[in-house]
């Protein structure tokens, strides 16, 4: 894989952030392999990419119902406990990020996005952009606090999207920890048969979006877009970031699984 650097962007600024680390995989070519012209240019994975340390919070779309809050009440506070908990009962995970205020309430979910080339020819990556599908109001149902241990700091790349823009392009992040330039106005990358490169792709939003990646490229000459949602398929569930974090008493119920409890219990504020 070739990453060339080119020209630079000026710095926008918004309330729903995209944020990517490359991590680039070892050269695996197979010439014996047979290429299928009939299937995309670029093979794609998705799956989540949670600091188990550090994001664990969810939000609920709905008040958690009585049998759900006994089960709490007596639920061990361990990490994997309260994972298991909120995934079963539908809990949007996320961890609070800032933006421009210094309030340090939006929402961040994150992934890992891999792209392997599947083509003999070269293909190129052109760009990667974020679509946003639709726009809500954060949700309001419930609140839960898991166990937390150490801090993180933010990865470089940055995709983001103005208050009313529904697409944008990946950006670098600046120096100063600013979004800065365009990712691919500063590169070029080049993916070989079966050569991979993994993208960890963080978003943070003050808005409840549901979102599409975009991914361009250049297929020996010719452009060509791949659509990429949660489940590493074009037409699969969208991704989704919850937005605003409000302060706990806006929720019907919240909750927390501190570490040195016995169990969970009501957040009390």
């Amino acid at each position: 894989m070739a990453i060339v650097t080119g020209i630079t962007l000026p710095i926008v600024l918004a309330v729903v952030v995209f944020v990517a680390t490359v991590v680039i995989g070892p050269f695996q070519e197979d010439v014996k392999e047979g290429v299928s012209v009939s299937e995309p240019p670029v093979r794609v994975g998705v799956e989540e990419s949670w600091n188990e340390d550090v994001d664990m919070e969810w939000v609920f779309d709905r008040p958690l119902p009585a049998q759900a809050v006994g089960e709490l009440m007596n639920l061990p506070t361990d990490g994997p406990s309260v994972v298991g908990f909120a995934t079963a009962h539908g809990g949007l995970r996320f961890s609070k990020s800032c933006l421009a205020s210094a309030a340090c309430d939006a929402a961040r979910t994150r992934f890992k996005l891999a792209l392997t080339g599947r083509r003999r020819g070269e293909v190129r990556i052109t760009d990667i952009v974020g679509r946003v599908l639709e726009r809500r109001e954060p949700p309001k149902g419930a609140l839960l606090s898991g166990p937390t241990a150490g801090a993180e700091e933010i990865e470089p790349g940055v995709l983001l999207f103005g208050e009313n823009s529904t697409v944008e392009r990946l950006k670098s992040l600046g120096e100063d920890g600013r979004p800065g330039r365009a990712y691919f106005d500063e590169k070029f990358v080049h993916l070989a048969l079966n050569e991979p490169i993994v993208f960890e792709v963080i978003t943070v939003s003050t808005w409840d979006v549901d979102w599409e990646l975009v991914v361009k490229l250049s297929v020996d000459g010719k452009a060509e877009e791949t659509v990429v949602r949660s489940d590493g398929t074009p037409t699969g569930k969208p991704f989704r970031n919850p937005g605003k974090i409000y302060d706990p008493p806006v929720y019907k119920g919240s909750y927390k699984c501190e570490v040195g409890d016995p169990t969970c219990g009501p957040l009390r504020w």
